[in-house]
């Protein structure tokens, strides 16, 4: 999955409120498990010892949901283009 088609899809899906990672699962095609890798991947978490990039964030509620927010980096860094179809 390319990180600019994941970015646009959060960006039109985020309305403050996170956005449900089943719910981007199943408009990307994609399995919740890589999602999670490729979001963990874009997120400030340090992998290696090394800080990711912060374009999104990641929270699992008390209920073991994951959902995601676009950062404002985020927002800054995501491409121009059509967001991924239904």
């Amino acid at each position: 999955m390319a990180d600019g088609a994941l970015l646009r899809l959060l960006a039109e899906l985020d309305e403050g409120e996170g956005v449900a990672l089943a719910r981007l699962a199943k408009r990307l095609d994609e399995r919740v498990s890589v999602l999670l890798r490729e979001l963990t991947a874009l997120s400030a978490a340090s992998l290696g010892g090394v800080p990711g990039p912060g374009l999104v964030r990641l929270a699992c509620d008390d209920g073991g949901r994951w959902r995601v927010w676009l950062t404002e980096a985020g927002r800054q860094r995501r491409p121009p283009g059509p967001t991924p179809p239904d």
